[in-house]
Formats: C-alpha cells, structure tokens, sequence
C-alpha cells in the first residue's frame, strides 16, 4: 500500500539488488522507464524539494551531481532515441543538489517561552587586556562589563524607575515593558544594554541617579573609581623611563569587584557568588523546565504571579570593594599624584596593586599621604618598582601611622639593609600587617639582624618571604632567633639564599617544640646530606611544620636515608619536596618505606631526579618501584607523588 507522505522512502537493504519503479518514484508521478534517467532524477528533485520543507540540517555535500535530461519528442523514431540520447548527455548541465546549511544555535524541537518584549540578552564579554588608548567615549562600556555582576545583585531598577524615565535613560516603551516583569535580573541586563550600545552621556546620568539614591551610592562609588582610575591613566601624559623597558603586552588596567566582610577580612568576589547562586539552581524546577531560554523561575508562573524568589532577593554578603591593578602603565610623577588623591578620595579601594610602573622614591611619598588617609585599603604591592631606600623611608612613615594594610609586597624594589632597617623598625608596633614579601632585596646579613629584632616584638606577622636577600648562614642564625621568639609567624621563605650546612646547624639550633613554624620553604639553600642529618633531629620533634620543601639542593639517596627514620615517626608533615635532588631508585625506595609506615604525608614531590636510571639495592629495580607506587597510593587515596622529569615509563 503506497504511502500518503511526500517524503521518500528509506533505501532498500544492500541485498535488495534490482530498483524497483514503487521505490524509484513518488507518489502520484507516473513511470517512464523502470531503467532510465528519468526516473533518478525525478526521485533526488523530489527528495530536494522534501528536504526543504522539513527545514533538516542533514548536509547532502556526499550526494553526486544529477544529470538533467531532456525526454525526447515524440516525432522520433525508435532507431535513433539512441543517438540523441547521447548528443542530449553531451549538452546537459550538471544541476548541484542543494546543500541545507545549518542555522547557529537553531533547535526547532525546543520549546520557547514567551516573555515581555526587553531587549534580546547579550553575553558580556569579560574586560579584556589591551595596552590600547581607550577613548573617553569608550570608557563607559569597559566600566558595565566590570560591574556588571555587581549591579545585577545589588541593584533593584523598578525603585527608580520613574527618575530614569524622567532622565531619558529608559523610554516610555521600555518602562512599559518592565513593569511588572516578574525577573528582577533580566531587566537590570536589558537596561545595562541601552547603556552599553547608548552615549558616554547617558550612562553619566545613570550613574548620577546612583550617586543621588541612599540605596546605591556605593554602586556609583564603585564605578567612579574606575573611571577615575582610566583618567589617571588615560588622560594624564606619561613619563616613561628609559631604565625599565616595558612590551605593550604588559601594560593592563583591571579590577576585581566583591563583598568585604569586615568580621573575616575576606573579600568574596561577585563573580564567584554568582557560580554558587547558579549552581544552587542547577536541578531546580527552574533550571530543568526553562534552562537559559528564560529567566522566569517556578515562582513567577505561579498563580499568584508573584517575581522569581531567587532573581527579586537582592544580594547582600557586605560592603562592596573594588580591587585595582595596574601594570606596565607609567605611574610616574603627576600620575602618581592624581592616583593619591583617587586613593585618599574613595574608601572602597581594597586592594592596590600598582607593580612595574615605574613609581620613584618619589613617587612613594605621594602615595604615602593616601595611604595613611585610608581607611580601606588593606593590600600594597609594589613590586617590580625601583623605590630605593628613599621609598622605604617615606613607605615606613606611612606604615607607621596605617592601622589597615595586611599585605605588603616590595619584592625587587632595589631596597638594601638600610631601607630594611627603616622598615622594620616602623613595624616593630604594626600590629595590623599580616604578610610581607622581601625577596629580591640586598638585605644581607645585616637586614636579618633587623628583620630578627622586628619578629621579636612583632605580633601580627604570620608570613616572611625572603627569597634570593642575599642572607648568608651567619645572617640565617641571627634571623632564626627572632623566629623562635615569635607567636605568630607561620610561613617562612629562605629558598634561594646559600646557607648552606652550617645555616642548617644554626636553624636547627631554634627549631624546636616552641616554634609555630608551619610552612618551610629551603629550596636551593645549598644543603647537602649533612646537613639532612640535623635536619632529622627536628622532623622528629617538631610538632607543627607541616610542609617542608628541601628541592634543588644537595641531598641525593643519603639524605633522604638520613630524613627517613624520623619521617616515619613524625605525624604533621604532609608536603615534602625533593624535587631536583640527585635522588635514584634507592633514594626513592626509602621514601616508599616511610609512606607505608605514615599516612600522614598526602604529597611528596620527585620530580626531575634520577629515578629509573640507576640502583644498586637489588630489590630496587623500576618495576619493583612501579608495583610499591600502586600499592602504596591505593592504600591512601589522599596520596599524591609527582614523578616528572624522571625515567619511569608511567
């Protein structure tokens, strides 16, 4: 029975060998010839023409060209339909099938929600990194796509909806359209849309209704930063050293946007709250019935027509805080003093990270007035600024009166002992600083002895870094004698500074079970296996290191000999790294012993050894190795060992 469809049938199974003329040919088309042309090319237009109207995005790039033929006139003869036959074959034109192409993101299966007529949702893109001049023109769409999270969580627009209709920031069309719109969010991106495709002036009024509501004064202080920030960058010219090259791929001017919980002294940044709101949604009725398609939640096509429960809730984790970071870009002489009076003006400037910008002595003493005028502002980083000991003496001024910075970082910065003296005796009273970074200083033996006296009466400071200070084992032991004294220091970097075995002697000396010590950084200090040998008498009773990194020193299969025994009493190490070491198969066969004696450890880095290439234990072969991994790491699932670098075939 023939079917009532346009569409063609399937294709008989390969066993089926001869065509037959029901298959050949639609419905309702007569049959010329079971064998002829005619009959192919009626079927591939047929099955063209059904192709187009069930609108499928099957590509048909694989379907050979059909020829057209023309039947013959009915005045011929039989003898010659041949002939013509073939000079018809030699004229005809090759008719290319008709290839669907399919439509971007187009699924017609999918059910669409209808919703009010807003403006069609726009992905924003993140700000990007470019060393280009950006317009004043331009600023404001650098500006919503920064503060697009937050706006969204904080802002709620039916409140005022009545003075941006007043001010043209919204037509009468659109505030028809918004009202009584059950998805708060949507809204505020389709009004943040207009703005981004709308004038410099129009957002300028948007934020002065901002900075005029109680409500969202401090949204519109969020986003005067930033563009305050672009004009100190932007408008004012620069004064570039010749001293510091700097690549246009370095030079960036970005924030960071979050809730500053003043009880934890932690920021949350928007971006992160909203992954988290998003994945409480994930297997909700919302998130199942209506996905990304609409925004409208269970609650808004309810009977009662109440706004989405979770898009109406405005966001409120804190005060909100705006990070800056500034890089490559001249900060030099009257950039640095528009910048102080940015920082001196706001007091939503958590953090501020101005590093390679080459800032002068100078210019430190410009930003020192806005520091010791801010009440906000918690991070300091300077690196990569040739300061000098005169920044450090106009720096240590301003810390001394600052009761709010918890970070500092002034690595390379051209600061020697002197500029170390000046800061350290300006935080003997900070009780405030948390984290200090001095590497890549020539502080010397001479620094430690000021940074020693500091840690003394210090009570705040729970991480040093000292990495490449030039600080020799003299300076080693001078500096760990503050370190014994100290209740709060944690974490201590020395990697990079030739102490050798005699600086291990003097820190073992102070290492003991009063120590709070939790995280030892020893990489390439030029210890070798004697100096493994004191160090095991630590491991064994020191109760509170738990990460200690020997990497890039002396120590081979000796000192890890040496280490093992206390390592398999020891119970709070659980970060060790030797990596770099000259450790082979015999080395790494004693670790195994101690990670099957103590669980404790969860990751113990090889990487860059010996390891596969040479053993002279017997029972220390690779494969022998390859199995006590397996096992080993089966047995402690939290286990991690890290053998780059090294022989193993896995």
């Amino acid at each position: 029975q023939r079917s009532h469809s346009l569409r063609p049938p399937p294709k008989p199974p390969r066993m089926f060998l001869f065509r037959s003329s029901s298959i050949s040919t639609p419905r309702n088309s007569a049959v010329i010839n079971p064998g002829s042309d005619r009959n192919s090319f009626i079927m591939s237009q047929a099955y063209q023409n059904s192709r187009s109207r069930d609108n499928t995005n099957i590509p048909t790039a694989h379907v050979a060209p059909v020829r057209k033929e023309v039947p013959p006139e009915t005045t011929d003869n039989n003898n010659d339909i041949l002939e013509k036959k073939e000079k018809i074959i030699q004229n005809t034109d090759e008719v290319k099938p008709i290839i669907a192409r399919p439509v971007r993101g187009e699924q017609p299966n999918r059910i669409k929600i209808v919703t009010p007529d807003l403006t069609p949702r726009r992905n924003f893109s993140r700000q990007r990194r470019s060393s280009e001049i950006v317009p004043q023109e331009e600023r404001h769409k650098l500006i919503i796509q920064s503060s697009l999270e937050l706006l969204c969580q904080k802002f709620d627009p039916f409140t005022i909806m009545n003075d941006l209709k007043e001010k043209n920031v919204v037509s009468e069309e659109d505030v028809q359209a918004f009202q009584e719109h059950p998805d708060r969010r949507l809204v505020c991106e389709s009004i943040l849309h207009n703005l981004l495709e709308g004038p410099y002036s129009k957002f300028f009024i948007f934020c002065d209704i901002l900075r005029h509501n109680n409500d969202y004064n401090c949204l519109a202080l969020i986003m005067d930063v930033m563009k305050d920030t672009y004009d100190v960058v932007y408008n004012i010219p620069a004064i570039a050293s010749e001293e510091i090259p700097v690549m246009e791929e370095e030079k960036a001017v970005t924030f960071e946007i979050g809730y500053f919980n003043a009880e934890t002294g932690v920021m949350k940044p928007v971006v992160e709250l909203e992954k988290t709101r998003d994945s409480s949604k994930r297997f909700s009725r919302d998130s199942l019935f209506f996905k990304r398609a609409s925004r409208l939640s269970y609650m808004s096509v309810s009977s009662d027509g109440g706004r989405s429960s979770d898009d109406s809730v405005l966001i409120n984790h804190g005060t909100p805080v705006i990070n800056i970071c500034i890089s490559g870009h001249s900060l030099h002489e009257d950039r640095a003093k528009a910048l102080s009076k940015v920082v001196s003006k706001y007091n939503c400037i958590l953090e501020l990270r101005i590093g390679k910008t080459q800032l002068s002595g100078r210019d430190v003493g410009h930003l020192s007035q806005a520091i010791q005028a801010s009440a906000c502002l918690a991070v300091l980083d300077l690196r990569l600024n040739s300061i000098g000991n005169e920044g450090a003496r106009l720096l240590a001024v301003s810390l001394a009166k600052n009761s709010h910075i918890r970070q500092l970082n002034i690595s390379s910065t051209g600061i020697d002992h002197e500029g170390c003296k000046n800061l350290s005796d300006a935080l003997k009273m900070n009780n405030t600083i948390t984290e200090i970074d001095m590497s890549f200083l020539e502080i010397g033996d001479s620094g430690c002895i000021c940074l020693g006296n500091m840690l003394k009466q210090n009570k705040s400071i729970s991480k040093l870094r000292l990495r490449s200070s030039g600080i020799s084992w003299i300076g080693c032991g001078i500096l760990f004698e503050g370190v014994q004294q100290s209740r709060s220091l944690t974490v201590l970097d020395l990697s990079r500074n030739f102490i050798g075995d005699n600086g291990m002697e003097m820190m073992c000396r102070h290492l003991n079970e009063k120590c709070s010590l939790v995280e030892l950084n020893l990489e390439n200090c030029g210890i070798t296996s004697s100096g493994c040998a004191m160090l095991s008498d630590v491991v064994l009773s020191n109760k509170t290191l738990t990460n200690l990194d020997l990497s890039v020193n002396f120590i081979a299969d000796a000192g890890v000999t040496k280490l093992s025994a206390a390592l398999e009493r020891n119970k709070s190490i659980k970060t060790l790294g030797l990596n770099m070491c000259g450790i082979t198969n015999d080395g790494f066969s004693k670790m195994l012993d101690v990670l099957e004696c103590n669980p404790t450890m969860t990751l113990l880095k090889l990487c860059y050894n010996r390891l596969g290439k040479e053993h002279s234990n017997p029972t220390a072969t690779s494969d022998d190795l390859k199995y006590r991994v397996r096992i080993v790491t089966s047995s402690n699932p939290k286990l991690k060992i890290l053998l780059w670098g090294n022989s193993f075939d896995d």
